[in-house]
């Protein structure tokens, strides 16, 4: 499975993702660095990508924005620290697999106590 992965993600966060199997994409490998978060969710929509960041924006766009919304993986940790990040991401990985058609286009929000799933 594709993921596209925000530039706002660390290059050991990306380690973890890749030693879990996941093919990640970098924004400003398939769009122009520095593309806004609008043409991103468009992207990831199109191509049916998921998307990690840590910008909670997304979570605004994915309720306003038009489109049939990929799933949005949005790490909220105080501090995106890579070590803080990391830990919330393999627990993550570890008790879901994003690959299963019930997680497509939904808001998943993870955090340090909790792990929330939204619909649109």
């Amino acid at each position: 499975m594709d993921i596209i992965i925000d530039e706002c993600i660390s290059k050991s966060t990306k380690l973890i993702l890749k030693q879990a199997g996941l093919n990640i994409v970098n924004v400003e490998d398939v769009l122009q660095a520095g593309a806004e978060d609008e043409e991103i969710f468009k992207y990831a929509s199109q191509n049916k990508q998921p998307i990690i960041t840590h910008d909670r924006r997304f979570g605004e766009i994915f309720h306003f924005f038009q489109l049939e919304p990929p799933t949005i993986i949005i790490l909220q940790v105080l501090s995106p620290h890579p070590g803080a990040t990391n830990q919330l991401l393999t627990k993550f990985l570890t008790q879901f697999d994003l690959s299963q058609s019930k997680y497509y286009g939904k808001l998943i929000l993870i955090a340090k106590n909790n792990i929330r799933i939204r619909d649109k």
